[in-house]
């Protein structure tokens, strides 16, 4: 599997995959590095051991973010007009479905009525919202925390089937 793959398959587990138990074993292994940046540095130790020699990759971060080369976001997973937004934040942080839509009007000043479905995981929720108000919603949740939790908004991948 090439470099570039290897990047997306991580960003897209981190998206949606459960992750609880390596967060678990991600905090015992960052008392190790208390006083050094402990996670980001186990991350770019991670990510390392996993792709080797990066000096040849093109590390350009707006295609990694669902960016096109317009620099207009790209949404992958629309529907009937509706676009499928994901938010890191969920049932951990005792997020429910009312509390998504408070935080979607408050920041954006769209109306609740308009969101749609709503899957709220562990970790993480996505939801639906018109299309049109879409980008609106993104940056409208920019440097957003709730409950503590800093805030990432970000267009939902369309799911991918496995054979």
């Amino acid at each position: 599997m090439n470099q570039e793959k290897k990047l997306e398959k991580i960003l897209e587990c981190a998206l949606s995959e459960e992750l609880d138990d390596y967060q678990r074993l991600l905090k015992v292994m960052k008392k190790k590095l208390p006083f050094f940046g402990g996670t980001k540095r186990i991350a770019a130790a991670l990510l390392k051991e996993m792709l080797g020699d990066i000096s040849k990759l093109d590390i350009n971060a707006e295609r990694l973010l669902n960016k096109s080369e317009t620099g207009k976001i790209v949404f992958e997973d629309v529907k009937d007009g509706r676009a499928r937004l994901f938010i890191n934040v969920g049932k951990n942080q005792n997020i429910s479905t009312g509390d998504l839509i408070r935080e979607v009007v408050k920041r954006s000043g769209i109306d609740g009525k308009t969101i749609g479905k709503i899957d709220i995981h562990s970790t993480y929720a996505f939801f639906e919202i018109p299309e049109q108000y879409a980008e609106l919603v993104l940056h409208s949740f920019e440097s957003a925390r709730i409950r503590g939790v800093p805030v990432v908004v970000e267009p939902a991948k369309r799911k991918t089937r496995t054979r």
